[in-house]
């Protein structure tokens, strides 16, 4: 069984645990992935992603404009596995990384950023509307209180954010997993940031951008909040709400 769902890291999260319930089933899967680190196992074999040759499409471009779903379970209906928890296991690979991350924490809660980065890794400007202004970032972040910041993410910094470590463009996809594992929560713009803090039931506060709700590409104009978070230990914040609303809203997310 041929399993795909888009080509990018996050739709690689989402597809794992299709995955992990077709293998259950008993079938020989094959998961179409160029982050194969992702199935570590899961028991599938990983191919290099392509949109040929599949019996199972994993994926919620169907049910982008469905009213009263959210992004899961569009994947869910295109996949046919019905109600599928999203979440899947996950060992820990690189035990000295998580050992000395939580040395260097001293005991303070982890918290896993990454934002400021062109949205779904587009270099062309496709998407650059659901970029969320730098101010809202900040003064998200400002408000998580006494905490261990880690930044991740891969390619160019359209605008920095503030951490305690900087790990971006220096984490294999294994080592994000294992990061995500031992976070107290994380905050990111919307990309991959929100499947793999579901996945692993971690809190999630995701800044968004205003600008992408009013875009006149239906695709943009579609990823909203309601549509994309699919947990309750989700949570938002607009890049036009005022700083006030915005720290309070991180405040409640850092108490989660």
């Amino acid at each position: 069984m041929r399993i795909r769902s888009g080509s990018g890291l996050g739709d690689s999260i989402y597809l794992r645990p299709v995955v992990d319930y077709y293998v259950r089933k008993g079938h020989q899967v094959v998961a179409m992935s160029n982050f194969p680190d992702i199935f570590i196992g899961s028991g599938a074999k990983v191919e290099p992603f392509t949109r040929n040759n599949t019996n199972v499409l994993a994926h919620y471009t169907a049910g982008k404009a469905r009213a009263g779903t959210n992004q899961w379970q569009d994947i869910c209906h295109s996949a046919r596995v019905g109600d599928l928890p999203l979440s899947f296991k996950w060992e820990i690979q690189r035990p000295e990384l998580v050992r000395d991350l939580k040395a260097m924490a001293r005991g303070k809660p982890i918290i896993m950023i990454n934002g400021g980065r062109h949205p779904m890794g587009r270099k062309d400007g496709f998407g650059d509307e659901m970029l969320p202004r730098r101010a809202a970032f900040d003064a998200a972040l400002a408000a998580l209180g006494d905490c261990f910041t880690i930044e991740v993410g891969q390619g160019a910094e359209l605008y920095p954010l503030t951490a305690d470590v900087d790990l971006a463009d220096r984490t294999s996809v294994a080592d994000l997993l294992d990061i995500a594992a031992i976070a107290s929560g994380l905050v990111g713009q919307c990309s991959f940031m929100i499947p793999l803090a579901e996945a692993f039931d971690k809190p999630l506060l995701c800044v968004w951008a205003a600008k992408g709700l009013i875009s006149k590409t239906e695709f943009i104009r579609l990823c909203t909040p309601q549509k994309i978070l699919s947990k309750p230990s989700s949570c938002y914040v607009m890049d036009d709400w005022p700083a006030e609303r915005i720290q309070e809203t991180a405040r409640a997310f850092y108490r989660v």
